[in-house]
């Protein structure tokens, strides 16, 4: 009898401190202020795209209904070069999520142009600005295997002594994939390389930010698509903080903390120039 209240004493002492130790949450993370965030580009050869979304508290309700309610669907998004200016046109696409995708047709982006990114939504008006810096080409690109039924893509750069550089890389197999996607390791910069010939490898990257990484491989009886593109420092220190903060979501033992840089006035996200290359990899 003694024993077994000896027990729940602990039991009880145990539970108390506990208590007495959870921890006092922010507010913010109940409340926030309600801002539009922005996840846009442009790149040479290609019009604007441009996807709206609200920020939500991080213990705010999220079911099917208040979800709907994230995605900006009534903004006026408009694209200009300084000269030419278009509206953006609000398209469905199940190849994005959420499938609404503000899209341009006319105003097409060409290298060393520099445009603005106006949207107009009953919340607010958010401004960016970002320029098309110079694509850098890769010196090689092949496909080393792995195993008989997979591989990932090797690279050979040659960096320029001249100038600082940061490239985010994208992977898209034909006839599987309609977009692009981040690959594993997408954000790359010339800091340990500079002026040097850097050799660097590609591997299949996350098409879903939900669900865990399943194959880092990509499939020998697949071609894929590489596009290695060239942005300023501000885009890549975003995508930088970005991917490290979507990374240590799934790690219990990482601390989520770093501030995300952004370009948007008056809002949240990025409007991001791109300077593409395009590479099309067959297994062989």
């Amino acid at each position: 009898m003694r024993t077994y209240l000896k027990y729940w004493t602990i039991a009880i002492i145990a539970g108390l401190i506990l208590w007495g130790c959870e921890p006092a949450y922010d507010s913010k993370m109940f409340t926030i202020d309600k801002k539009i965030v922005v996840d846009g580009w442009i790149e040479n050869g290609r019009s604007a795209i441009v996807m709206l979304t609200y920020n939500t508290p991080y213990f705010g309700n999220l079911d099917s209904a208040s979800f709907r309610q994230l995605v900006a669907t009534r903004a006026k998004v408009s694209v200009t070069d300084g000269v030419n200016t278009e509206i953006l046109t609000l398209t469905k696409d199940t190849n994005y999520f959420p499938p609404y995708v503000y899209k341009g047709y006319s105003l097409i982006g060409e290298v060393g142009k520099t445009y603005a990114l106006i949207v107009e939504d009953e919340l607010d008006t958010v401004i960016a600005v970002t320029s098309i810096l110079p694509p850098v080409q890769l010196d090689s690109i092949w496909f080393e295997s792995t195993s008989d039924s997979s591989g990932i893509i090797k690279c050979i750069l040659d960096d320029n002594p001249t100038e600082k550089n940061y490239y985010r890389i994208f992977t898209r197999i034909q006839g599987k994939e309609h977009r692009f996607y981040p690959a594993l390791v997408a954000n790359l910069n010339d800091r340990f390389f500079n002026g040097q010939r850097f050799t660097f490898y590609i591997n299949k990257g996350r098409t879903n930010n939900i669900l865990p990484i399943e194959n880092i491989y990509f499939p020998k009886k697949d071609t894929i698509i590489v596009r290695f593109t060239t942005m300023d420092e501000l885009a890549f220190e975003y995508w930088r903080t970005y991917d490290e903060e979507l990374l240590n979501a799934g790690n219990p033992f990482a601390a989520n903390h770093l501030s995300i840089p952004s370009n948007i006035q008056n809002g949240l996200g990025i409007w991001c120039g791109y300077g593409a290359s395009y590479y099309r990899v067959i297994p062989r």
